[in-house]
């Protein structure tokens, strides 16, 4: 790889930890600007499509386009229910967006850290058993909590298609999920044993 690429992934990397660190950091003290800073980091995470394509990780292209697509269609709706709170309440909404959100904090904060401490070579063995170690948590909190918010959209919008959607979305969730976190099985065995 050359080093302009080699230099901009570690900027990149370096961003979203700032980002999600700030969004976790943030949380406790405001909730719309840690919400504006996962939108903002997680549009931003659209260049990691690119990324995979031109093979700067090892990453697949279609892989990172359905997880990074599926939090922005989750955030999208989000954001649309925390409007609608305003006007109507909903039980254990702001409960189960906050456990969502932690949940990609914290994945999110230890996946970046793994990767901007291998650009510059200083990965210890805790910070790659936290890598390979906690999805096995995060991603089900996260999953059970999108599913809550489709859940939620499904029952207060009146659009059949809005309905039609929401019903897709989560049967390509119920694919997707058991292949993805089967994979995340696999690359845990594999790594933890050779580290």
């Amino acid at each position: 790889m050359n080093a302009r690429i080699e230099k901009y992934l570690k900027a990149y990397n370096l961003v979203q930890l700032a980002g999600w660190l700030l969004a976790l950091v943030s949380l406790p003290f405001s909730f719309m600007l840690s919400f504006y800073t996962v939108c903002f980091v997680q549009l931003l995470s659209l260049l990691e499509i690119f990324h995979a394509y031109k093979k700067w990780n090892n990453s697949s292209p279609l892989l990172c386009f359905v997880q990074v697509a599926a939090r922005l269609f989750i955030l999208f709706f989000t954001y649309l229910l925390i409007f609608l709170t305003i006007f109507k309440k909903i039980p254990f909404f702001y409960e189960v967006v906050y456990a969502m959100l932690l949940a990609w904090f914290i994945a999110e904060i230890i996946r970046y850290a793994y990767y901007v401490s291998g650009m510059f070579n200083v990965q210890g063995k805790l910070i790659t058993w936290l890598r390979y170690s906690a999805f096995i948590i995060c991603y089900p909190v996260g999953v059970v909590s999108e599913f809550f918010v489709m859940y939620t959209v499904f029952k207060h919008d009146d659009l059949l298609s809005i309905k039609i959607l929401m019903v897709v979305v989560a049967l390509i969730y119920l694919y997707f999920f058991p292949k993805l976190y089967l994979h995340l099985v696999k690359q845990r065995k594999l790594k933890l044993n050779h580290s």
